[in-house]
């Protein structure tokens, strides 16, 4: 049992022996690919791979669930950060940031703008939600980096504003609308019960003949028994014309309610307008609301992106590292076929 393994032992040593010899023997073979194949990398790596240079935005995202105007409280339809940032790789920016860097839309479509935004892993420390995201955004050169971000995040910024608007805009509008017409509903009916009760107040006497009353009885009754007035105001006259005068202030009430609401929806369709020649034109700065620049506060860049000051991609050092190792192992395997495979044949 032991010769065996020594016999074996032999063998290997032998075979390895010989392996490391036909290496060596082949060594200028090896060489020359490993240095060929690291040339050609490093050449591929230099000239012929484009290079990346990615700008980096930090956005500050702290949106309220409800916001409040002069009109009411308009509940924003989205509800987390996340969904937030998420919108800045929406078609509707995507299409305006292509324009505004003066891109061929031929050339850069949504989809290949879309895979030059990286957002950074979305996550929740303990329960809290995450309100700090990082962007990458990447382009040619050093400079394309930086206004790309740059335009990105004030299309981005816009996009929510006008978002924001419409909807706050829809919100308000159908709700005043169909205040109205329950005002509406509401005036007819107190201003038929107004000339209702005018109508019945004229009918019933202010006073009431006491003495009369009482002659009818006075042969039934001791009449010397009451103090009898000949005039008193009438309990129903007093009732009926403070019914009125609730019906006049409600009245009042109900029209000063319009009124508001009128002004209103006059100023929202007027926003409305502005709002239409915005997407008609695309110039933001027209856009003049009061309910605008929800964002300014809430969504913000705590500094500017900035000029990248190397390049991300293709890194040489890496790429003529790797093909230095392809080219070992090219250059082996070239050795061993050269050395054996031919051998044999």
């Amino acid at each position: 049992m032991d010769e065996q393994h020594v016999v074996q032992t032999d063998e290997e040593e032998i075979s390895l022996k010989e392996l490391c010899l036909a290496l060596w023997k082949h060594k200028v073979v090896i060489i020359s690919i490993t240095l060929i194949t690291a040339l050609l990398t490093g050449i591929i790596s230099v000239f012929f791979i484009p290079p990346a240079y990615h700008s980096r935005l930090n956005i500050i995202i702290n949106m309220p669930e409800t916001f409040h105007t002069k009109y009411g409280d308009y509940t924003l339809p989205i509800t987390s950060n996340d969904q937030y940032i998420n919108l800045i790789t929406s078609n509707d920016i995507l299409i305006h940031t292509i324009d505004a860097m003066g891109y061929d839309p031929n050339v850069v479509t949504i989809e290949n703008l879309r895979d030059r935004i990286t957002i950074g892993a979305i996550a929740k420390t303990n329960g809290v939600e995450q309100n700090s995201f990082d962007i990458k955004v990447e382009a040619g050169n050093p400079l394309e980096a930086q206004q790309l971000a740059q335009t990105l995040f004030d299309n981005y910024m816009e996009f929510v504003d006008v978002t924001t608007v419409e909807g706050a805009l829809n919100n308000f509008m159908a709700q005043f609308t169909t205040s109205l017409k329950s005002l509406q509903v509401s005036l007819e009916s107190t201003q038929k019960i107004l000339a209702q009760n005018e109508k019945l107040l004229a009918e019933t006497p202010q006073t009431i003949n006491q003495k009369e009353a009482m002659n009818e009885i006075e042969s039934q009754v001791n009449a010397d028994e009451f103090v009898v007035l000949e005039n008193v105001i009438n309990p129903n006259y007093t009732k009926v014309e403070n019914d009125i005068i609730g019906n006049k202030q409600a009245i009042n009430s109900i029209e000063n309610s319009m009124r508001v609401q009128n002004e209103y929806l006059a100023e929202l369709d007027s926003m409305r307008d502005q709002l239409n020649t915005y997407y008609d034109t695309g110039d933001f700065e027209d856009l003049q609301s009061n309910i605008l620049s929800v964002t300014k506060s809430n969504i913000y860049l705590p500094s500017a992106a900035v000029v990248p000051s190397r390049k991300t991609s293709p890194s040489n050092a890496k790429n003529v590292i790797l093909g230095t190792l392809l080219g070992g192992m090219l250059g082996v395997l070239a050795a061993l076929i050269k050395e054996y495979w031919f051998k044999k044949n």
